[in-house]
């Protein structure tokens, strides 16, 4: 089974935090969340993410980068104008399988195939694979590891009393007001997922320079649905029918980081401003007419991983939130695929009957 700690110091650190204290805080929210992905999995049940577990589908798409970026942005899969085959998962954040009527997050994550060079998980360093995971959101909620430790304590017990009330411990000038903001205002209704703009929320490496990514949209949106109208999984239904119609295609946009003082690393929860920071295209996802509802591609929407550490040096994760992601991601990845009896492994192609 899986164990947190398999994962301890398997990227070098960098001078962008981390540390013994650290190191001991992320153990201790890998270990509760995997707790709690083995005391939500039901006997014969199907163990699940402990966010993101809905997928509304994974489809087929080419990430085309673009052929007139300016020379200091052509780092990592931005070097050279090509065309990578890709994987999309589009999903529902809350940690529950809910209707999509419910306000929630929504995540796009990306797997760019063929992608040649090493990668920085050293057990998928051989691995032509390249991950971007992005939210529906500009900022997190979550402004360092000690509060990401409270946060999960009391997100495990799944009471939305306790959740609450981890914005409000101590004494007022302690409450955590700006990032229940961001938690709020990240739980939004949505009627049309390719209509949706979603960002990485947290910091990377584009070569020497620090960026955020974005996705989209270009599509606009439908119109939404009356209550009365709406099945569990409207969002995949109206994802079907348009692709079933048309190609959709979205911008994938760089954010570079201009001010540091106001822009900072660390602290997740803060948006960068766009007018003082502008974002730039740099790909387009184009997503073909296709079905995504055959058993074989709603099997691999269950059972691929996607972590932002799965990636580049030149892409590499900044900042607390993200460290934290290196070691929760892969533990959680590694014990719902033990729970599961599946072998892992990165996918290879776009064609499932390979």
């Amino acid at each position: 089974m899986a164990d947190p700690a398999d994962f301890r110091e398997s990227i070098a650190p960098e001078d962008d935090g981390g540390g013994p204290a650290e190191d001991a805080a992320i153990q201790a929210i890998a270990a509760m969340l995997l707790d709690s992905v083995r005391r939500h999995t039901r006997p014969g049940a199907v163990a699940q993410r402990d966010a993101h577990p809905k997928h509304h589908a994974i489809v087929r798409a080419e990430f085309q980068v673009e052929a007139d970026l300016p020379a200091d942005l052509r780092h990592g899969v931005f070097a050279t104008p090509r065309s990578y085959p890709a994987w999309i998962r589009l999903s529902n954040g809350a940690p529950e399988i809910r209707p999509d009527a419910k306000w929630d997050q929504r995540g796009l994550a990306i797997k760019l195939l063929d992608v040649p060079g090493r990668k920085l998980l050293p057990d998928e360093a051989d691995a032509a694979t390249q991950d971007f995971v992005l939210a529906s959101y500009p900022r997190f909620f979550i402004r360092s590891v000690a509060d990401y430790v409270a946060f999960t304590r009391a997100a495990a017990t799944r009471r939305t009393s306790t959740l609450f009330s981890y914005f409000f411990q101590g004494p007022p000038w302690r409450w955590r007001i700006h990032e229940l903001g961001a938690l709020l205002g990240s739980l939004r209704p949505a009627a049309d997922l390719l209509a949706l703009r979603y960002w990485s929320q947290t910091a990377y490496r584009l070569g020497p320079h620090v960026v955020k990514y974005s996705v989209g949209p270009i599509a606009a949106a439908e119109e939404p649905l009356a209550r009365r109208d709406r099945s569990p999984n409207f969002l995949r239904e109206r994802l079907a029918a348009r692709l079933a119609q048309a190609p959709a295609q979205l911008p994938f946009l760089v954010q570079r980081r201009t001010d540091p003082a106001s822009m900072p690393i660390e602290d997740a929860t803060v948006e960068w401003s766009e007018a003082r920071a502008p974002l730039v295209r740099v790909a387009t996802i184009t997503i073909p007419v296709q079905r995504f509802d055959s058993p074989q591609q709603m099997a691999l929407a269950e059972r691929i991983a996607y972590t932002p550490w799965h990636t580049l040096p030149e892409h590499r994760p900044l900042g607390s939130v993200n460290r934290t992601r290196r070691t929760v991601y892969q533990a959680v990845s590694r014990l719902r695929h033990d729970l599961n009896g599946v072998v892992t492994g990165e996918p290879t192609t776009l064609d499932l009957d390979e």
